[in-house]
């Protein structure tokens, strides 16, 4: 069986089951020893930044010496990419065995009556396997969707952080800041402390009750402690002044203004972990860590980035709209998302051309539809592309020398487009 078809098997995987619980994975663990519990697990759950704050952690944690392991999502090309080995994916003898162990598992569990796992589960159930064979210090896990339900709460964490809260999946998770906190605050654990932003938006005030409860003690970073000190093309400088960390220089690469706060969140929470953290090393880590589809520049002025809800694009609105640059926009979205509060955001500002296209993923929005919407709002011209590739081609053959050109609204898109690179 070829690597191919082991991650053609996976995909096939159902993404949700009615049937699925906690206590059937639990029961899967079990089975394999509990592989979960040979781990120091750091669990990152929120909205947005997850993927961006796991990152910035473990780049800290490896330049401190730290051999690390590190388990995300979604993957952007290949389904690889969510498992990592001192940033390094995992190798393909390595998945594919993991796959054929969890595999006869399920073969095996539902013979004697378990409940078959979901996608995210047989993902999870994977990295622990493959991590817990790897003797790494600090294993860094991002929850898939929400936190109290989800399968890496079945960790037993040294530290839980929690990122920016906006409203998304609400359909799942609550159609509310505080809802949506409430589910985020599932992996609060008795005794472990945690670090989260305190936006001022409803959020943490839900945070801090679960904390009380569970008799542990949360760390709050606040915007205000955080400030920027110089920005050029190429990083960005910027100081972080709390009750818990405190360093008058810290820099992180590229341009996203959004990414000091996600590198303020990582700071902080690794030194409350590790406090003989010196500050060069955890400097180093920022500085140096790397996460594809954020704001990450394909080509030369062509940037991309995963946004896909009100909260994120507002954050990016802030990035663009600082950068005296003229800027094109490049759209697609999923159908499920609350893509006109996105557009309301993004109509905001001056784009030069605004090329709106359609995912190949079936959840994708219609682009007529998109593209209908913007027109409404906005006086930069709007053309609709069929395909994502066929649309950035266009866009870059109309770039200016001197323009900028952003890929927003998807980390499918994302994932498309990267895939263009290729």
């Amino acid at each position: 069986m070829t690597y191919e078809q082991i991650e053609e098997e996976i995909s096939s995987i159902p993404k949700f089951s009615p049937k699925a619980s906690l206590s059937n994975l639990s029961a899967y663990l079990e089975k394999c020893n509990h592989p979960e519990r040979k781990l120091r697990v750091i669990h990152v759950a929120g909205t947005n930044g997850k993927g961006s704050v796991c990152a910035f952690l473990e780049s800290i944690l490896r330049k401190s010496g730290y051999r690390t392991a590190l388990f995300t999502s979604p993957h952007l090309v290949c389904i690889g990419e969510r498992f990592r080995i001192n940033f390094e994916m995992c190798t393909e003898e390595q998945l594919t065995g993991a796959w054929k162990t969890v595999r006869e598992l399920m073969l095996t569990g539902e013979s004697e009556g378990r409940k078959p796992l979901t996608y995210f589960e047989v993902l999870f159930l994977m990295s622990v396997l493959i991590f817990s064979e790897e003797k790494v210090d600090y294993c860094i896990m991002e929850t898939g969707l929400g936190g109290r339900l989800d399968a890496t709460v079945l960790c037993d964490p040294v530290l839980s952080v929690i990122t920016s809260i906006s409203l998304d999946h609400t359909e799942i998770l609550g159609d509310t800041i505080e809802k949506i906190a409430a589910e985020k605050a599932g992996i609060i654990k008795t005794g472990v402390p945690v670090v989260a932003f305190d936006e001022e938006n409803g959020a943490f005030p839900v945070l801090e009750t679960e904390a009380k409860k569970k008799k542990t003690h949360i760390y709050k970073v606040r915007y205000e402690n955080i400030t920027i000190l110089k920005k050029t093309e190429n990083n960005i400088d910027f100081s972080i002044n709390s009750s818990y960390y405190k360093c008058n220089l810290l820099s992180v690469s590229g341009i996203a203004n959004y990414q000091i706060y996600n590198g303020a969140l990582a700071a902080t929470a690794a030194k409350i972990l590790l406090p003989e953290l010196c500050d060069e090393v955890i400097r180093e880590g920022l500085y140096h860590m790397q996460w594809e589809g954020r704001m990450e520049e394909l080509f030369p002025g062509v940037y991309v980035d995963g946004a896909h809800n009100p909260g994120a694009v507002y954050r990016i609105c802030q990035t663009i709209g600082a950068e005296a640059k003229k800027w094109s926009l490049l759209f697609a979205v999923c159908a499920d998302k609350d893509y006109t509060s996105m557009i309301e955001l993004l109509t905001g500002l001056p784009w030069k051309k605004i090329y709106v296209t359609a995912l190949e993923e079936e959840r994708g929005a219609s682009a007529a539809s998109v593209a209908t919407y913007f027109a409404a709002r906005t006086d930069s011209p709007v053309q609709e592309i069929s395909c994502a590739a066929k649309a950035l081609e266009t866009a870059r053959k109309q770039k200016g020398e001197e323009e900028c050109l952003l890929c927003l609204g998807s980390l499918y898109l994302a994932g498309e487009l990267k895939r263009q690179r290729k």
